[in-house]
């Protein structure tokens, strides 16, 4: 009974944070008007800056599923090549960084407050009213990671959850759980901030947090590629080149993963710290890889998705 009371509160939080960031994302897109497309199309002019402004934008909105389906509909609209569009994609992995590297520094206890200072804001007629909506979301999906911690805190000890996350210490069922979870909620920054909060109690070792966040890479490419089935060809392949940036990028560790962790592992941070950090590698190292092979690999792209546009 105390295994499904914390199951539906899990999934009660989830929710919350799903409706947070994408309000977050919505409020944050309302109060900039137009300046977020204004800069993807004047900044893009190098995939270097392409890259910049890919992780800016991810870091704002709080989602890199955002910044790709946004970036999808440009390029379908003919605002934006899909040459230009590649740097973005790139640089939105590095952005989705941010809310696990705030999580990692436990900006979880500073929520509530965010939450209230959001709220106030808002609702009195200040300078910073137009701001109040924006911070109170900010606020509320760190909120909703705390909730999810004060349910899965009493389950650490269970025999039944232990012996169920024990099966992901394999390392294709660990990237398996990651992928579906995050193509299921079509987030990886929830499957991602799960990994952390499950390894801070003890549930699961950082190795299997890992495996996990590695399998959150490759399931966060579902969104694009869903919406771009009924875009143009240019479009399409943004999706295309988003998932196999993401898929390449996996690979690419995972002969290196075990001393990887190993050497992750002897560094003196805390075990969420050493999640948010592999995070981090994940996502900047195959940015700047594909970045220096943005040529080669836009030929791959276009050769694969095949059309005219």
């Amino acid at each position: 009974m105390a295994l499904l009371s914390a199951f539906i509160g899990v999934l009660a939080a989830i929710s919350l944070f799903l409706f947070s960031i994408q309000k977050f994302s919505n409020q944050i897109q309302r109060v900039a008007g137009d300046k977020f497309k204004n800069i993807v199309t004047a900044a893009t002019s190098t995939p270097f800056r392409g890259l910049l402004v890919g992780a800016i934008i991810t870091s704002f909105v709080q989602s890199s599923t955002a910044t790709t389906v946004m970036l999808v509909g440009l390029v379908d609209a003919g605002i934006l090549s899909f040459y230009s569009s590649l740097g973005v994609v790139f640089g939105a992995n590095i952005g989705t960084t941010l809310t696990t590297q705030l999580l990692a520094l436990n900006i979880t206890a500073f929520a509530p407050a965010i939450v209230v200072i959001g709220f106030f804001m808002f609702m009195f007629n200040t300078p910073w009213k137009r701001w109040g909506k924006p911070i109170f979301y900010f606020g509320l999906v760190f909120f909703s990671f705390t909730i999810i911690g004060i349910f899965i805190e009493p389950l650490q000890d269970d025999p039944l959850v232990l012996s169920l996350f024990s099966s992901t210490t394999s390392l294709p069922i660990a990237l398996l759980v990651g992928l579906l979870f995050t193509a299921l909620f079509q987030s990886s920054t929830v499957t991602t901030g799960l990994a952390i909060v499950l390894t801070a109690t003890g549930i699961i070792a950082f190795d299997q947090a890992a495996a996990i966040v590695l399998g959150a890479n490759i399931g966060t490419t579902s969104t694009a590629l869903i919406a771009s089935l009924v875009m143009n060809t240019a479009a399409r392949r943004v999706a295309v080149a988003h998932a196999l940036f993401n898929i390449f990028g996996v690979l690419i560790f995972l002969p290196f993963l075990t001393p990887l962790i190993g050497v992750i592992q002897g560094w003196q941070v805390s075990p969420e710290q050493q999640v948010a950090l592999t995070h981090l590698i994940f996502n900047f190292v195959p940015a700047i890889i594909f970045l220096i092979l943005i040529q080669p690999f836009s030929m791959v792209v276009t050769a694969l998705v095949k059309g005219r546009h």
